[in-house]
């Protein structure tokens, strides 16, 4: 049968996927002790089976998010290590081959257009608490 537009059974529902499980599970413990209760398309359980499947899913996705996460951990970890070992190359590469060499040209850092470049600042000022220097007093040049 060829889904249509107005078809709402593969529709992504507004609820987030506890919200939808904890309501399974609710139907699921109302049916369980009213077994009486009938749908036309769907039996106890056919609705337990989809449950239990959903249920075994979310536990897999959790599972694969810790070791995600774990991974990502690790991951940081070793790029931070990665950089550290970057940039202690480049300067030595630096000092080897001449700052104006191909060869640290090749391993230069290279500003993305995107970054903003902060315009150099202004050495600042140290104000004194000191009063300000008295100027020397004005002597007149006699003139012969």
């Amino acid at each position: 049968m060829k889904k249509t537009m107005k078809d709402t059974s593969e529709k992504r529902a507004s609820y987030t996927k506890q919200e939808v499980k904890d309501q399974a599970y609710n139907i699921l413990e109302v049916w369980k002790a009213n077994r009486e209760f009938r749908m036309q398309d769907a039996k106890f359980e056919d609705f337990d089976k989809v449950y239990a499947e959903f249920d075994e899913l979310l536990k897999k996705i959790e599972a694969r998010s810790r070791e995600l996460k774990e991974l990502k951990t690790d991951r940081e970890k070793l790029a931070a290590k990665l950089s550290l070992l970057n940039t202690r190359a480049r300067s030595g590469m630096c000092g080897y081959f001449g700052p104006q060499s191909p060869e640290f040209a090749h391993v230069k850092v290279r500003l993305s257009k995107n970054k903003a470049i902060r315009a150099a600042q202004k050495a600042a000022t140290a104000e004194s608490e000191l009063p300000p220097t008295p100027t020397a007093p004005e002597t007149t040049n006699p003139q012969p």
